[in-house]
């Protein structure tokens, strides 16, 4: 006969992070809980009330569990044991639950890097600046989890290996995924070089000017993908009164509408040109 509410541990990924199957259902749960797995061995048993765990969540689940069972089976348990105490100290932080499928390019991500580190191997983030302005709170929680990466493996982790981690954090935070927030990403720094190019100044990363030129397009790209309404009504007064702005406008709209092919209403050029000709008269 078999106790209801026992648990036979499959996988211990490090002191503070287990894999465990109710022997009853057969239902998989991770375990995170400091020190849960000290002393602790594979196909040990034990009662949920017989741990003092802080939270527990089901693996994934569906078309994705093969390459999560697979990514368990191939990468360094401690790089999954920290990978899960990162996904709940991101979740803490935000209260709100992330993509599950974190689980598997954060865990894949911080692997890799590992070995790049280990072996010498620096790569940098050419979106480092513009990761750092547009997702400062994710930010803030991917330095933890470099921190806490580094503590853990004993290695200094560089700065680049922050951004990186920030977009994942980003991407499950939305559900729009690493890729998607990579490829806007990508966009607005092409963006930010063609307004460079155009006022032939450079812009400093950590000016507010840079900062609110920034933001300015990642809302501004939200809203067209959304296709959000958002009217214009001071559009025929910016038309005449800032021309050349405006042109620039339609020069980076263009960008976009052929990098994405979503379609750029006139309104949302207005407001850019607005914040272009701003952006001139502060420079």
């Amino acid at each position: 006969m078999v106790t209801a509410g026992k648990y036979i541990i499959k996988q211990i990924f490090n002191n503070n992070v287990i894999l465990a199957i109710e022997a009853e259902t057969e239902k998989e749960l991770i375990f995170i809980g400091k020190g849960i797995g000290f002393s602790r061995r594979k196909n040990d048993q034990f009662l949920k009330s017989e741990i003092n765990f802080e939270k527990e969540f089901a693996p994934i689940e569906g078309a994705k569990r093969k390459n999560y069972i697979k990514l368990l089976e191939e990468v360094d348990s401690r790089v999954i044991g920290i990978t899960e105490e990162i996904i709940a100290m991101v979740s803490d932080n935000l209260n709100e639950n992330l993509d599950p499928h974190i689980r598997i390019g954060l865990a894949d991500h911080i692997a890799f890097s590992l070995k790049r580190i280990q072996a010498g191997i620096e790569v940098l983030n050419p979106f480092l600046a513009e990761t750092r302005t547009l997702y400062s709170q994710e930010y803030k929680l991917a330095e933890k989890a470099v921190q806490m990466i580094s503590e853990r493996f004993e290695l200094e982790i560089p700065e680049s290996e922050i951004g990186f981690i920030t977009l994942h954090i980003h991407g499950a935070r939305n559900e729009r995924g690493i890729s998607k927030t990579l490829k806007n990403t990508s966009l607005i720094q092409e963006l930010v070089n063609k307004v460079e190019s155009e006022l032939g100044q450079k812009l400093a990363y950590e000016s507010l000017n840079y900062a609110r030129l920034v933001n300015h397009l990642r809302f501004a790209l939200e809203r067209i993908e959304t296709e959000a309404d958002n009217p214009n009504p001071l559009l025929s007064n910016i038309k005449e009164n800032f021309k050349e702005s405006f042109a620039l406008a339609k020069k980076l709209a263009q960008i976009i509408e052929n990098k994405f092919d979503y379609h750029v209403p006139d309104s949302e050029k207005g407001y850019l040109a607005l914040h272009l000709h701003r952006l001139k008269r502060d420079l």
